[in-house]
């Protein structure tokens, strides 16, 4: 894609059933274009996935992207635009190689980091990063904060940045793309909100 939403949904197969998934993901991009990120609990099948994906890809249309977490075989078999992988993926040189093999060199890679070294590694082996915990999440150690974040992201210029973690409201939006960022992701206004839409609606105007 030449151009990649500034706002990421995180949509978490370990905390929606498929189909609710899917309705909440459809009700947030009514709001306007975003990257969609299914992450999957360890284990789910590939035809879980596909099953799942294959209904994504009715709602995430025109300058959305859907991305694939970890299962680059599932992204190539059901056309999405990308995969987001992490510590338990493949490493990027070999998912590299896969969706050349399979005439997919459009094929968007992002990744997760979370310190100095994982930054230097992923630098010109990926399309994205995704650098967390920006802000507090539980279970996620300590906070980056802004400082710490900027700093990191200034590590690889040019690299599109996105930042996940306790991005609640609009202020935290803010502040991460003061910090250096390309775009946010949120997990919690996609998963436990009572409106995804509105959730959506009340960060956009704090992307630029």
């Amino acid at each position: 894609m030449s151009a990649l939403p500034r706002l990421w949904l995180c949509a978490d197969l370990a905390e929606l059933a498929p189909a609710e998934l899917v309705d909440r993901v459809a009700k947030a991009l009514a709001t306007g274009p975003a990257v969609v990120w299914l992450r999957s609990p360890a284990g789910a099948s590939a035809r879980t996935l596909a099953e799942v994906c294959s209904a994504l890809r009715s709602v995430v249309t025109g300058s959305s992207a859907l991305l694939v977490g970890d299962r680059v075989d599932v992204a190539l078999a059901v056309g999405a635009q990308g995969v987001h992988l992490t510590g338990r993926s493949l490493l990027p040189s070999e998912v590299r190689r896969i969706a050349l093999a399979a005439g997919r060199a459009d094929l968007l890679l992002s990744l997760a980091v979370h310190d100095e070294r994982g930054v230097d590694e992923a630098r010109g082996a990926v399309d994205a990063l995704v650098l967390s915990p920006f802000g507090e999440v539980a279970g996620k150690g300590p906070a980056l904060g802004a400082r710490r974040w900027a700093a990191l992201r200034q590590r690889a210029p040019g690299v599109f940045a996105v930042a996940l973690g306790g991005i609640i409201d609009a202020g935290v939006v803010a502040e991460a793309m003061g910090a250096g960022a390309d775009a946010v992701a949120v997990r919690r206004a996609l998963s436990r909100s009572v409106n995804p839409a509105a959730e959506c609606a009340a960060l956009r105007p704090a992307v630029p």
